[in-house]
C-alpha cells in the first residue's frame, strides 16, 4: 500500500509528479518564467498536483496572487477549486489559516495570498487586463476554443498579467489537460516549441502512470472509450480522432447483409431526429437491445416529412404492431411545443401509438447529450480498446450505414456536424438511442458506471 493521502502534508507524488514539482521548486526565476504543460490522461492525477503546488506557492509568499482557470465556472468548481480545498482539508482550519468565496470559488490566506478564480466562457477575454498574478493554473486547456488563443485573444493576455507582484520573484504557467488534436495551439506551443525556447516544458502521464487507480476503473474505462479514443485518454498520445470520420471506429465488423429477426421477448426502440427541410429529412430508425448488444435492423428516412408520417411508415411496414412493446427516444427538443401548434412531436407520436393499441413507453431525457459525449459513446460501441463490437447494423439500414461512414464535421465550425448531408440526422438520431439506453441500464443497475 503507497504511503500518500489526498491532503497537502500526507501528499507523495509519483513519477511525472515529482519531475514537474523539481522543476518549480528548484527553478530559477531570475532567468525566465517557466510554462509548463501537463500533458495528462484520465485518471492521471494532474488536479491534484496543481492543488499542492497552489497551495505550496501560496504559504511560501505573502501577497501571491494565482489565478485558476477552465472556460465555464461550475466546471472550474467542481474540478480544480474543489481539489484545492479537499487537499487544505485535513492541515488547515477554514477561517483561521484561510477563507473561501464560495459564490466566486476564491480562496484568501491568512498571509494575504490569494487564488482567485477566472473563467472564459462569455469570451471577455479583455477580463484579465486588470488583474495583477505570481501565477497561472489552466485545467482541460485543450477545451478552450481556437480564438482564445490567437494573437491578442485570452491567452497572451492572460500570461502578461504575471510578474506583476514584485515582492513574489517566483512566477509560473501551467497549464493542465487531456491530449487533444496535433493541429492544435498547444501542441504546436508547447510540444514543438520546447525544443525552441528554454521557458517551455511539456510533462507526459498516461493513466496507468497512476498507482492509486483502481484496476476495474482502467478496465472500465477500456470498455467506455474507442481504440482511437484510448489513444488519446488512457495512452496520452496527441492524435486526431477525426481524421477518418466522426465514427471512426466504425467498420465493416458493424455490418450484418441480412435481414434482422425480431426477439419477441424483448422490447424495440424507435429513435428519432426530426427535421423538415431540403436534406434535411425526418430520421428514425428502429432496434432492439438485447445482451448489451445494440441491434439496428429498420430505418425511416423521409424528405419533408412530420412525425406523423415518419410513425405511419413503420406501421404501414408492419414494423409497428400490438404485439410488441415499444419504446420511443430521440431528440429532447421533441419535447417543446410549437407556438403554431398544440401538440409537441411525441404528442403526435403518443396519440398515434395509442389509437392503434400499441403497447409503448417514452425514454428521452430532459436534454440532448453533448455532441463530443454522443461520438464518443457511439464509437465505443461499435469498438472499444477492449475489442468488443457492440453494435450490428443489418441489410434494412443503408441511410445509417452511409452516415456512420460518411459523417463529418462542418468545416470552419467549432465541433459541429455537417448536416448539409442526408445521412446524417439518422447518425444523430443513432447517437441519442445509444445515449438514452445505455444511461436507463446505468441508472437500473444502481452502481458506479465510469464513463
Amino acid at each position: 500500500m503507497l504511503d500518500s493521502s489526498p491532503y497537502f502534508s500526507g501528499f507523495k507524488p509519483f513519477g511525472y509528479q515529482q519531475k514537474a514539482l523539481d522543476l518549480l521548486y528548484h527553478h530559477d526565476y531570475s532567468l525566465y518564467t517557466p510554462e509548463i504543460l501537463l500533458s495528462g490522461s484520465v485518471g492521471s492525477a494532474k488536479s491534484i498536483l496543481c492543488a499542492h503546488w497552489a497551495i505550496s506557492h501560496c504559504l511560501r509568499w505573502s501577497g501571491a496572487r494565482i489565478a485558476i482557470s477552465r472556460l465555464s465556472l461550475p466546471d472550474l468548481r467542481k474540478t480544480i477549486y474543489t481539489e484545492i480545498i479537499e487537499h487544505l482539508d485535513a492541515n488547515f482550519v477554514e477561517g483561521v489559516h484561510y477563507k473561501t468565496r464560495s459564490n466566486t470559488c476564491d480562496i484568501v490566506f491568512a498571509n494575504g495570498s490569494e487564488i482567485m478564480a477566472v473563467s472564459f466562457g462569455d469570451k471577455r477575454f479583455s477580463k484579465v487586463r486588470s488583474l495583477k498574478l505570481s501565477g497561472i493554473i489552466m485545467e482541460e486547456a485543450t477545451d478552450f476554443p481556437d480564438d482564445f488563443f490567437e494573437e491578442g485573444g485570452g491567452f497572451m493576455q492572460f500570461k502578461a498579467r504575471l510578474r506583476r507582484i514584485h515582492n513574489v520573484p517566483e512566477n509560473f504557467l501551467l497549464l493542465a489537460t487531456n491530449p487533444g488534436d496535433p493541429s492544435s495551439f498547444l501542441y504546436r506551443y508547447f510540444i514543438d516549441g520546447k525544443d525552441k525556447y528554454d521557458s517551455r516544458y511539456v510533462f507526459y502521464s498516461v493513466t496507468t502512470d497512476n498507482p492509486f487507480l483502481d484496476p476495474i476503473y482502467i478496465k472500465q474505462l477500456r470498455q467506455d472509450y474507442s481504440f482511437l479514443e484510448a489513444e488519446r485518454y488512457l495512452r496520452g498520445k496527441w492524435i486526431s480522432l477525426i481524421g477518418k470520420g466522426i465514427y471512426h471506429a466504425f467498420s465493416e465488423k458493424n455490418i450484418h447483409k441480412k435481414d434482422y429477426k425480431v426477439d419477441p421477448d424483448y422490447p424495440i426502440y424507435l429513435s428519432f431526429d426530426f427535421n423538415i427541410g431540403h436534406k434535411k429529412p425526418l430520421s428514425s430508425i428502429m432496434y432492439q437491445y438485447i445482451g448489451k448488444i445494440f441491434h439496428f435492423f429498420a430505418e425511416s428516412i423521409i424528405e419533408g416529412a412530420y412525425t406523423y408520417e415518419g410513425v405511419d411508415d413503420f406501421f404501414n411496414r408492419g414494423l409497428i404492431d400490438t404485439e410488441h412493446h415499444y419504446i420511443i427516444q430521440g431528440d429532447a427538443t421533441g419535447r417543446a411545443r410549437d407556438p403554431s401548434s398544440l401538440h409537441t412531436n411525441y404528442d403526435v407520436i403518443e396519440e398515434f401509438l395509442t389509437r392503434r393499441r400499441v403497447r409503448y413507453e417514452i425514454d428521452v431525457p430532459r436534454s440532448n447529450p453533448p455532441i463530443r459525449t454522443r461520438h464518443s459513446k457511439v464509437n465505443a460501441q461499435c469498438c472499444n480498446d477492449a475489442g468488443q463490437v457492440r453494435v450490428f447494423f443489418y441489410k434494412k439500414c443503408p441511410t445509417a450505414i452511409d452516415g456512420m461512414k460518411l459523417t463529418v464535421l462542418k468545416k470552419g465550425a467549432n465541433f459541429i456536424e455537417d448536416d448539409s448531408k442526408s445521412y446524417q440526422h439518422v447518425t444523430t438520431a443513432i447517437g441519442y438511442a445509444i445515449c438514452a439506453t445505455l444511461e436507463s441500464t446505468t441508472q437500473k443497475k444502481q452502481g458506479t458506471v465510469f464513463l
